[in-house]
């Protein structure tokens, strides 16, 4: 058995051994597959894009989201066919797949979705002795030491929050944690770090990763905004995006972050997986595997040739453990600093390993927010899968992003008290710019302001649906359509408006009925999709707070990423027993004391909406 590393809880001790086998069932678990049904399926341009709906497969229901984008997709109809998804529009329900071969599926076939597989790659690493050692050694970056100096930022980045000035020089420590939650300018400071380690350091090498497309892209733009903010054209010319999978249209006028042939080969190797043949063809089949395996082959040096002269290469972490070899290769040079960004929903083995590529790491997120997915059902997997940088390194020094300028007052107010220990301010800068308070100014009814966080309590029971495969709440989607009404006869847009629900059964049902209304460009989300999301007013129906799921410490998060979506407004439908809660009850309970008018709660929409 390999030594005892840390502890997890009371006594729960981790072992390198406890981490593959923790691995090892994810892998199986993720192999499974993730079962849809076709509602419809269209050619558009050379991309085939299905409109699908989850089902039900001997456990839960699968998601779908961007998670899914690279995701192999196969059905076994007449003649069955295959493709790689590309783009998912969980909104619609629909995912758009190219390199499709065979027919497309017929309405009501069954189409399998697997996920590409990181946890192989991440196996590998594990198993193999030198970079298991590596990973212990970062982990023991989490013992106890004072912080690096924070010295006086050039005059360049001037326009930096307090908190933001001492986060930019957390990279110089073995570990640092950046805590960014929702509006205080988190990818802002990561691009600054960046930026100003690339001047500071003549030669330091920077790897910048994250869970999704999405983060490393926003990293890597930050940084490039902030080289061009203080004159440094130079150094824009040498950061680089390896991956295959990124939105090409966020880098129109930026070429010179792109890494020239990479995409091209990623894109082969792609097409390469789906015109995998039968094994009963031997001859074919030695053919196809010699022709992948030198692609594969080829990419891998094409990688280590990009990353050598780089000074910052931005990868997703699924791309980086494939490339690991190429991007730690010695020849590729030293990596002084690695960035890691969503690094809350990073779990722990790939975190360690992300750690260990570097002389300093630093990890960015918000750890209040949604943590990493795990697909096993074991609890001990689940135990050490589900912990991330935040839980090993949480003595390491640390910069909580403090000031946010997303939220108005009333509601900062309430996400502050309740998720974070009343630290989170409305940033001072905002609260005196005019154009920013009239973004967020209330809405008034009847000549009444609407509280900016209120509780609506007739929500109603939860029921399951056949029809919706799901919870539901019929009265609480009724209440929904009916402000919904109210809101767009205002001053309101339908794009001011988000609605969140945890379950895409309610998802679905609210949808038909503002469809049946003529409003469906008012937007309706899960919560798992909404972050990032912001709007003026959001409205959340939580269906079920009773449920333990949404008591639990992923509920409580749930919640968390629910409220602070919200600029001007957040309005949550919570009848008697939701409010049992203890996170909503906590959200209603200052709700009422901040807004309570003559011993009464202040709810116009109760009287308005009962004469409707």
């Amino acid at each position: 058995m390999l030594p005892l590393w840390f502890q997890v809880g009371i006594l729960m001790a981790i072992t390198a051994d406890k981490i593959l086998s923790a691995l090892e069932d994810e892998r199986t678990a993720a192999q499974r597959g993730l079962p849809f049904k076709v509602l419809s399926s269209r050619r558009q341009a050379n991309l085939v894009v299905l409109a699908v709906e989850p089902m039900r497969d001997g456990r839960s229901s699968a998601a779908l989201d961007e998670s899914l984008e690279g995701s192999r997709a196969v059905w076994y109809g007449e003649a069955g066919g295959r493709g790689e998804v590309v783009v998912v529009d969980p909104d619609k329900g629909e995912f758009a797949l190219r390199f499709v071969q065979g027919p497309l599926p017929d309405a009501d076939e069954r189409v399998t979705l697997y996920p590409q597989d990181f946890i192989t790659p991440l196996i590998e690493l594990w198993q193999r002795e030198r970079t298991r050692k590596k990973a212990a050694a970062a982990l023991r970056r989490s013992e106890k030491e004072p912080a690096a100096e924070t010295k006086a930022l050039p005059a360049g980045f001037s326009m930096l929050r307090v908190r933001q000035v001492q986060a930019v020089s957390l990279p110089l420590n073995r570990v640092g944690l950046l805590h960014g939650p929702p509006g205080t300018g988190k990818t802002f400071t990561i691009g600054c770090m960046i930026a100003y380690l690339l001047t500071r350091f003549t030669n330091a090498k920077i790897l910048v990763s994250g869970p999704t497309n999405t983060a490393v892209d926003s990293a890597l733009i930050a940084a490039d905004d902030w080289l061009t903010r203080i004159g440094r054209n130079d150094l824009r010319q040498s950061m680089k995006r390896i991956g295959s999978r990124f939105d090409t249209q966020k880098f129109r006028g930026r070429d010179h972050l792109l890494a020239k042939g990479i995409y091209e080969a990623s894109l082969e190797i792609s097409m390469l997986e789906l015109e995998e043949p039968s094994k009963s063809d031997i001859e074919r089949y030695v053919a196809w595997k010699e022709k992948l395996e030198a692609a594969r082959a080829k990419l891998k040096t094409d990688v280590a040739h990009i990353s050598a002269p780089s000074r910052v290469v931005a990868i997703t972490t699924n791309s980086l453990f494939r490339h690991f070899d190429s991007i730690a290769n010695p020849g590729v040079g030293a990596w002084h600093f690695t960035i890691a960004d969503e690094a809350s929903q990073i779990m722990l083995p790939a975190a360690l390993m992300v750690a260990s590529i570097a002389k300093c790491a630093t990890f960015a997120g918000d750890p209040q927010q949604l943590a990493p997915i795990v697909q096993s059902d074991d609890l001990s997997t689940q135990a050490i899968l589900g912990k991330t940088a935040f839980d090993v390194f949480k003595d390491a020094p640390s910069v909580f992003l403090n000031e946010q300028s997303r939220m108005c007052q009333g509601v900062c107010d309430i996400v502050s008290h309740t998720f974070y220990g009343g630290e989170l301010i409305v940033c001072r800068k905002a609260a005196r710019d005019p154009e920013w308070k009239r973004a967020r100014s209330p809405w008034y009814l009847d000549g009444r302001e609407i509280p900016r966080v209120l509780i609506d309590d007739r929500a109603g029971d939860a029921t399951w649906s056949k029809k919706y495969n799901g919870k539901i709440r019929f009265a609480s989607a009724e209440i929904i359509a009916a402000l919904v009404h109210e809101l767009l006869g205002s001053y309101v847009e339908a794009d001011d408006i988000l609605i969140l629900t945890p379950f895409r059964a309610q998802r679905a049902l609210i949808r038909s009925m503002l469809g049946r209304q003529g409003q469906k460009e008012v937007r309706v989300s899960t919560v798992h999709r909404a972050q990032g999301s912001e709007r003026k007013i959001v409205i959340f129906d939580p269906v079920d707070a009773g449920s333990p799921f949404l008591n639990s410490e992923t509920g409580r998060r749930l919640i968390n990423v629910a409220a602070s979506r919200a600029q001007a407004h957040l309005i949550i439908l919570a009848g008697e027993a939701d409010l049992r809660n203890p996170f909503l009850f906590a959200i209603s309970d200052r709700a009422r004391r901040l807004w309570d008018r003559n011993g009464e709660y202040a709810n116009p929409l109760r009287v308005r909406l009962r004469q409707a």
